[in-house]
């Protein structure tokens, strides 16, 4: 083998290594879910969609001096869940656990 053909492997290598890695960051990046918030009158809709598996779906949410917890276990990747809790000025928390027990919280 030459020198040329060392060095042009190795660039395929490198790339290919490179795509492989572009590819896997992409995939690791997808949220697992999405979320709408809306008021209807005097109550708040919050709906998760689930774009994976996940294993628990958990709001949080506060008005006046109450707290109320709601909790959805195993949605299935299509399904949507919907949260309607009475409207407040404060912000809820929604946290999402995926399958693989990685769970994300946002205030919505």
């Amino acid at each position: 083998m030459s020198e040329d053909d060392i060095l042009v492997m190795g660039c395929a290598g490198i790339l290919i290594l490179a795509a492989i890695g572009v590819i896997a960051f992409v995939i690791m990046g997808m949220k697992a879910y999405s979320f709408e918030k809306r008021k209807e009158g005097a109550n708040t809709c919050l709906t998760v969609i689930a774009k994976r598996n996940l294993s628990k779906v958990t709001v949080q949410a506060r008005f006046g001096n109450e707290e109320i917890k709601f909790e959805r276990k195993r949605i299935r990747k299509g399904q949507s869940v919907e949260f309607v809790y009475p409207a407040s000025d404060k912000s809820a928390r929604l946290t999402v656990e995926t399958e693989t027990g990685s769970p994300h919280s946002v205030e919505v």
